[in-house]
């Protein structure tokens, strides 16, 4: 499998795909600007796009979706859950004003996998919070129409807001803008789906980052060892020069030779 693909919408929310909320994210945050900023990219790019007789096939990108590899066919998102929240929104908004029970299914299969002998599955699950809201006031058919004018107690008040913009947006499309605006999201509109790298085990972990830690300590050098200072020796006195036996020696002055002493003697009378 690629690591990164180009995805249309209407291939995102098919087939057997489904998408999980990843650990430890937070829950739908996006306020009515941020909601609004891609409804009118939408729809801007639908209206640009309307006059063309050659529209391409990728021609509205919503950024990347980062997911971990599939399991099951089910994705774990990691990074781009709002973007994928406001979507699957505009199809349960676009479902429930649908004008051909055809569409209507075609919309519903998007947001929720049936399939026979099994449960119904949404496509997308949200933060356990935010889920149970979702549940009931998006995902069933005809629930848009259908929501609270207040948040109840302890439900999400960003999803809620979110909904009620949503609403006000498709109050005043017609039945040629609707059908314009749905069929440009679903064939024109793509998304960049990226797969995170799979994380290595903790003690995989711990023992990387040992042997990092060891290689970024400085070299030591061992210990040089100097010898301990010898005391000075005295040189060895050598031996006095023995008298040769055949005659006086040479090595001295002749005037150094012992004088007899019958002649002290004689120079004294």
């Amino acid at each position: 499998m690629k690591r990164a693909d180009v995805v249309s919408v209407s291939n995102l929310f098919s087939g057997s795909s489904r998408y999980l909320c990843g650990p430890a994210r937070p829950g739908f945050v996006w306020g009515p600007a941020q909601v609004a900023q891609l409804i009118v990219d939408l729809e801007n790019a639908a209206r640009d796009s309307f006059d063309e007789e050659d529209v391409p096939e990728e021609a509205l990108y919503l950024g990347v979706v980062t997911v971990s590899p599939p399991k099951s066919g089910v994705y774990t998102v990691l990074d781009g859950q709002q973007r994928f929240i406001v979507l699957a929104m505009f199809l349960a908004f676009a479902r429930d004003r649908a004008r051909t029970n055809r569409e209507r299914n075609r919309l519903d299969q998007m947001l929720v996998r049936r399939a026979i002998g099994r449960p119904p599955e949404p496509r997308f699950r949200l933060t356990p919070e935010d889920h149970a809201w979702f549940a009931h006031f998006i995902l069933p058919p005809g629930a848009t129409k259908r929501l609270p004018a207040t948040a109840p107690l302890g439900s999400p008040r960003e999803l809620l807001l979110a909904a009620r913009f949503m609403e006000h947006c498709f109050s005043c499309y017609s039945a040629d803008d609707l059908r314009s605006v749905v069929d440009f999201l679903l064939h024109h509109t793509a998304m960049v789906r990226s797969l995170a790298q799979p994380q290595a085990p903790p003690e995989v972990v711990q023992a990387f980052q040992a042997a990092i830690a060891a290689q970024a300590q400085p070299y030591a050098a061992p210990p040089v060892q100097t010898p301990a200072p010898q005391p000075p020796t005295r040189p060895a006195l050598s031996a006095p020069p023995q008298a040769s036996e055949t005659g006086p020696s040479f090595s001295m002055p002749l005037w150094n030779d012992p004088v007899p002493a019958d002649r002290h003697r004689v120079a004294a009378e």
